[in-house]
């Protein structure tokens, strides 16, 4: 009786082995290139450091495994596949960690529902205080300064907003691309862009000139 010739592999384990060496390599390039802004998300979202490495090295985990097992199909941009990846598990940890009750749908909310402005309460309160702050104008005010002020607004807001604006400016993502990820319309995620950027205005423009703001007023 003849025996079946057993079928050549259509990838031999050699090329299974390149072919892994080179997705890790890019994987690590991906990493060093997104893993700073990829913590800003996570941050936004948790409120702990610790919380936020725990959430962005799982990602990064589940990111990995994704594109050894082939899932990522090419209709969306990586960057885009990727912060979807972050922000699914950064809600997740959310859930599981916090006392708090954070409800998905919290992102859905109807406008009609905040026009009294109650959400921004606590930032105006913070708005006025902070600009109480004496600075000499004549002094030319760092960058880090003003960035440190912005981290400290975008901690003070609403998690919906925040992670909204923290993947609009800092992850550089367009507004259909933070529809994808966020699984909401595009004119809520262009409407809660301009409600906290005019906050975020209104807040530096107490403490700092135009001309100092350029290049976050734009």
């Amino acid at each position: 009786m003849l025996k079946r010739k057993k079928k050549t592999p259509i990838i031999s384990n050699s090329e299974c082995d390149v072919a892994n060496s080179k997705l890790l390599s890019e994987f690590k390039e991906f990493v060093s290139k997104n893993k700073d802004k990829s913590y800003s998300l996570c941050f936004r979202i948790l409120r702990d450091k610790n919380d936020a490495e725990d959430a962005l090295q799982e990602s990064f985990l589940r990111f990995y495994k994704s594109l050894r097992e082939r899932k990522y199909n090419g209709n969306s941009k990586i960057t885009t596949y990727f912060y979807t990846i972050v922000y699914n598990t950064t809600v997740e940890f959310y859930r599981k960690k916090k006392l708090k009750n954070f409800n998905i749908k919290s992102f859905e909310i109807n406008e009609s529902s905040y026009n009294n402005g109650d959400e921004f309460k606590n930032i105006d309160e913070y708005i006025s205080a902070i600009s109480s702050r004496k600075y000499d104008m004549e002094k030319n005010i760092s960058t880090g300064e003003i960035k440190k002020i912005i981290n400290k607004f975008l901690n003070s807001i609403p998690e919906h907003y925040s992670t909204i604006l923290t993947l609009n400016y800092i992850n550089e993502l367009s507004i259909n691309e933070i529809s994808e990820i966020l699984n909401i319309p595009i004119g809520t995620v262009k409407n809660r862009i301009f409600r906290a950027r005019e906050k975020l205005k209104k807040l530096l423009t107490n403490l700092f000139t135009e001309e100092e703001l350029s290049e976050y007023l734009n």
